[in-house]
Formats: C-alpha cells, structure tokens, sequence
C-alpha cells in the first residue's frame, strides 16, 4: 500500500447487530491476541467560513483520545460503494488549537497558508464516539483493522446518530478486504456509507450541496480491457448499493425495485458474458448475480403482464366478465416486491457486490497488458460468428440425416420446400443462441464491428428488434403465474385461457420474425 494512503469501507449498522457480529466467527476467532481495546474519542472539524480547505479537497480535524491530541488532514478520496482510498497526514499535538503550521514537514504537496490567505479557521462541528477496534487476521497474508464505532455527530444544534463498521487495510491485498466485508454482509445487515463524518457534519449544517446522478465512465475502447472493466464493475457497484440505502428505509417501493435495480445488475451480467474467457471466475460471479436478478426479471414480467392483460381485458368491452386476473397478478407482483425487499434488508445486495468485486480484484487477467477494450470486444464477436456459424451446421445436417433416413426407410421427404428447409436457419437456432445474439447484437449497438460490413451490421440491427421482441413475449409467457394456470372457477379458467392465447399467438408471429430476419442476416455473412 502507498505511504499515507487509507483504504477502508465503511458500512452502517444495526445497534442490535453489532453484539451478533462480534460474536460471530469471522470476528471472535479472526481476532489478533491483545489487539483489542476500546477507546472514547472526541474529534473537532475545522474550515473557514467559507469552506476555503474542503474547496480546496481538503478536511482538517484534531481528535482527542484521553489526553492526547492528534491532528489530521485528509485529501479528497477515490472510492465506490462505502469503499474509499484517500491521501491522510497525522501529527501529534499539545491541545484542540487548529494550527496547519504543524504539518510544515509533511510533504503535502499543497500548500495550505495560499489556499487560506487572510481567512480565519474556525470550529465546524464535533463528533463524539467510542470505538472498538481490533485487528483481525482474515487470510494468511492479509490485516484488516476493524473499528466499531457508536456516538453522534453534533452541528448547529443538531445530533446524528452514528453506528458504523470501518474494516481499514493494514497489510495485504484489497481482494481479500473484498471478500472478508462480503462475508460480514452475509452474517448480518450491512449498508454502504459513502460519506465521511466530515461530510455528514457538513450535511447537518446545510452546508453541502447534492452530489446529483452519479455518471456512469463510458468505456475508452482505446486503453486496456481490464482497467476500463474494473471502473464499470465498480461504478454500477455502486449504484446498486447508493440506491439500496434509499429503497431499505422506504415501505412503498418494493414494486418498484425493477426499475431501480435491474438495470444496473444486468449491464455487470453483460460484463462478465464478454470477460469469461479473460478472466478467471466469470462463472461463479454471474451464479452469484442470479439470485438478484430473477426475483427483479419476475417483477419486471409480472407487470408488462398485467399491462398486457389490463389492454386485452379493455377491449374485450365486457365480454369476458367480471375481471378475475388482474386482483392475482397485482398479488403476485406484491408478493415479489416483498421478497426483494427482503433481499435488500438482508444485506444481500452488498453482500452480492463486494463478492464480485473482491473476485475482479483477485483473478488473473489474460493478456491484459495488450489487449484493448475495443479488441476484447471484437475477439468475442469473432467466437459468437464461429458459435452460430457451427450451430447452422449442425441444424442442417441434422435435416438431411433426418432426410437420408426417410429414404432409406423408403419414405418419399416432403417435396414442398424441401431445400429450402434444409438450408434455412430457423427460429430453433436463434432461440438457442438467444444470449449470443442478444449480446452480438448490443455490441453491435455500441462500437463498429469490423467483421461485418455495413450491410451485416443493418441486418443485425433489425435482427435485434425482432429478437428483442421474441424475449419479451417469451418472458411474459413464462411470468404466469401457476395460480392462473390452475384457475377453478369457469370465468377464471375462460380469462386465462384468453389471455395465454394472446401470448401464443404473439409468441407464434415473434417466431416467424426472428426466423426471417436473421435468414436475411446469415445471408450477408455469407457474401
């Protein structure tokens, strides 16, 4: 680890779940022999009226402990997810006094009196814990200080309750910091907390401004796959967690989880589809992503359901009764949206991106010193080409086998269109290629694949549109749900069956589309 460089995460929690955690065994049996000790500690934060030193990225705090005193300045962090890397400089001194002029020999690299000019340093706000810290000794190569905070933050008349769990890196790798912290999820209820005390006190006096919608890096498809990866993988981390915090305190939006989640555990799904051959554990990863995603796929279904059945049902015009489906459907949507929240409240969410980023952290990346992200990405179309090319293959000499044999058995094969059958690739072949081409064809939306024309990439264009139209029929087909498949009143089963022959019917013409558009396709691959 770099000099004077601090890599911790920070998680709230539960007052009642401390005295679980310390005595479970990934504490009481990973702690060091005479590391523990519990301490109180009063700290001040400094700034001038006009917050000239956070302007400037920076925080000065003096903190007293019995009776030593100890200042500090930190710098401004880098981090994700309640995880944080920042520059902090630590001087002993006599009393609370501010005076910067003690950290004279630090080599700041910043040079504090021209940032302060003629302003005058006064007392912000204070904060009042007691810690327990103890070091812990969670892999043969890696020290992790573990400090359990519990106090309050007072500003301007104002109190914030604190009950936080900084796991800082002493020594060794951040990959098994990672992976410890997903473990401490799974044992009790953990949140993200991305904000520093000094923000949070800042936050109480109204003093600092919302950071709005977090951008997401776009991919620099000219700099090296690993790197670029890392910052995605990270920045939806992130997400998920910063957006957990709101959702976990609210009672009213569990339907709206969906909305709110999936996109962001989808595009890290994407991630690792395009990584597996590069990097090792691409597997167990998206394993570990299933157990959100299809609760939120079921809700996201479930609702284009009811959607779709509240349409049909209108334009039925009363012919079809009284309305039987839609009471079930909204149950079961609920019904989902409290086994997320469920989820959430858990802590599995942080639990589920600290684990994929502790694997990103610790695997072996190939070839990572040459290949760029634009090239991974046309390495990868390279084998879904070759995957679809073989599949076409196999359909076709399955169909003259099948053809051969008719013969032989001196059955005459249909004549109607019988080359055309044995050469046409189908709907049978998309549907089993369905995550390739849904990939190929998102690929094909965001960069220039250069093993295909001009032409192929237009035919794949409105591949997509089709393919993407057979994968919304075929999950609403599978979002219905088993009591409305076993209906037993006449008008429930007469409901049902009209809306399954709905889904059938659009099911059958999604079919005939893809077949044809990506016939067309296969053709100017062919050219």
């Amino acid at each position: 680890m770099e000099k004077n460089t601090e890599t911790e995460i920070k998680l709230l929690i539960a007052k009642k779940d401390v005295k679980v955690l310390l005595s479970s065994p990934l504490v009481a049996k990973k702690t060091k022999k005479g590391s523990h000790k519990t301490v109180k500690l009063a700290s001040l934060y400094f700034d001038t009226r006009d917050l000239l030193l956070k302007q400037a990225g920076v925080a000065y705090r003096i903190r007293q402990n019995g009776k030593k005193y100890e200042a500090t300045v930190k710098f401004d962090k880098s981090g994700a997810g309640g995880l944080t890397a920042r520059k902090e400089y630590n001087v002993p001194v006599k009393n609370a006094k501010p005076d910067l002029t003690v950290f004279a020999g630090q080599d700041l690299r910043i040079d504090l009196d021209s940032i302060l000019g003629a302003a005058q340093i006064e007392k912000l706000f204070s904060v009042r814990v007691k810690r327990e810290l103890r070091l812990l000794q969670v892999t043969k190569e890696t020290v992790v200080e573990m400090a359990i905070d519990q106090g309050f933050i007072s500003a301007g008349g104002k109190k914030e309750t604190i009950n936080e769990v900084e796991l800082e890196l002493k020594e060794g790798s951040l990959a098994d910091l990672l992976a410890y912290t997903a473990q401490v999820a799974a044992a009790v209820p953990v949140f993200t907390e991305s904000r520093s005390k000094f923000a949070r006190g800042l936050a109480l006096l109204d003093k600092l401004e919302p950071e709005g919608t977090r951008p997401v890096p776009e991919i620099d498809w000219e700099q090296g796959y690993s790197a670029e990866c890392k910052k995605q993988f990270y920045a939806y981390g992130t997400m998920i967690m910063e957006e957990q915090n709101v959702f976990a305190d609210s009672s009213r939006m569990q339907t709206e989880a969906d909305r709110i989640f999936l996109p962001y555990f989808e595009r890290l799904q994407e991630l690792l589809y395009w990584l597996q051959p590069m990097m090792e554990g691409c597997a167990g990863m998206e394993a570990n992503l299933q157990g959100a995603l299809r609760p939120l796929q079921q809700l996201r279904d479930t609702k284009a359901l009811l959607r779709r059945w509240k349409t049909l049902f209108k334009l039925a015009d009363g012919r079809l009764g009284s309305d039987k489906v839609t009471r079930l459907l909204e149950n079961r949507i609920d019904s989902i949206g409290d086994e997320i929240q469920r989820q959430v409240l858990s802590g599995m969410y942080s639990g589920i991106v600290f684990s994929l980023w502790s694997v990103m952290e610790g695997a072996v990346w190939k070839s990572q010193e040459f290949l760029q992200a634009g090239q991974l990405l046309q390495v990868r179309v390279k084998t879904i080409l070759e995957k679809i090319e073989d599949a076409l293959e196999q359909k076709k000499e399955a169909r003259v086998g099948q053809a051969a044999a008719a013969v032989a058995g001196n059955e005459a094969p249909q004549k109607k269109n019988t080359e055309i059958r044995l050469t046409e690739p189908g709907y049978a072949v998309a549907l089993r290629l369905s995550k390739d081409l849904h990939y190929l064809i998102a690929a094909n939306e965001q960069y220039k694949l250069s093993d295909l024309d001009k032409e192929s990439r237009k035919r794949l264009e409105k591949l997509g549109e089709t393919v993407r139209d057979m994968e919304r029929v075929n999950s609403l087909g599978q979002a219905v749900p088993e009591e409305l498949l076993k209906a037993n009143t006449v008008l429930a089963a007469r409901q049902s069956g009209f809306l399954l022959g709905d889904l059938a019917a659009e099911q059958q013409t999604s079919r005939k589309a893809v077949s044809k558009a990506f016939r067309k396709w296969i053709e100017t691959l062919k050219k």
